[in-house]
């Protein structure tokens, strides 16, 4: 597992920020396998909710692009892998799902989230993680922004989070969607 150091104050810093007209655009890369650590659970959740509470503040006046893993890695190492680590990639995974469900439900969504896909040999994402803010037009590291653009763009690297992706019918749901119509 990887043992990436995360300036909290600093995500703090920019997650504060997206409240400000001047930020029209945030992309926010959380690919780093220390978020699914134990002790990382509250700071995880506290980002997710800074965000939706972002989007639901200012609605189409901000885009929010996510990127969070696909999967997780296969390698050597992964036998010794924590299987808290599993169950919170799990829970964090359908937690994303039904917010975007239900933040699509309101109207069109400016909160998109899109999956890293990590290939066999890969034992992490090419990508660090960040809070980048299109802060006047100009992108908080513009260097760090375009690279992570250039991943979403790039056919086969990413795939989008959505509902279909988990079971959101939960146990006394129907599978069959017409039940609902």
């Amino acid at each position: 597992m990887t043992g990436t150091v995360i300036d909290v104050a600093a995500w703090r810093e920019r997650l504060a920020a997206l409240h400000t007209e001047a930020v029209t655009a945030a992309l926010v890369v959380q690919c780093d396998q220390t978020w699914l650590r134990p002790e990382f659970t509250a700071f995880r959740n506290e980002v997710d909710q800074a965000l939706m509470t972002a989007h639901l503040r200012r609605g189409p006046l901000l885009t929010i692009t996510r990127i969070v893993l696909h999967n997780l890695p296969i390698g050597p190492d992964t036998s010794v892998r924590a299987a808290a680590v599993d169950r919170a990639f799990d829970e964090w995974h359908h937690r994303l799902a039904a917010t975007s469900v239900l933040l699509c439900s309101a109207g069109p969504s400016t909160h998109r989230i899109h999956r890293l896909i990590l290939r066999g040999n890969e034992a992490a994402a090419s990508l660090p993680d960040m809070v980048e803010l299109l802060n006047d037009g100009e992108w908080t590291d513009n260097h760090r922004a375009e690279s992570a653009l250039r991943v979403i763009d790039s056919i086969g690297a990413t795939t989008p989070l959505t509902g279909y992706d988990v079971n959101l019918d939960g146990p006394f749901g129907d599978a069959d969607p017409s039940v609902y119509m």
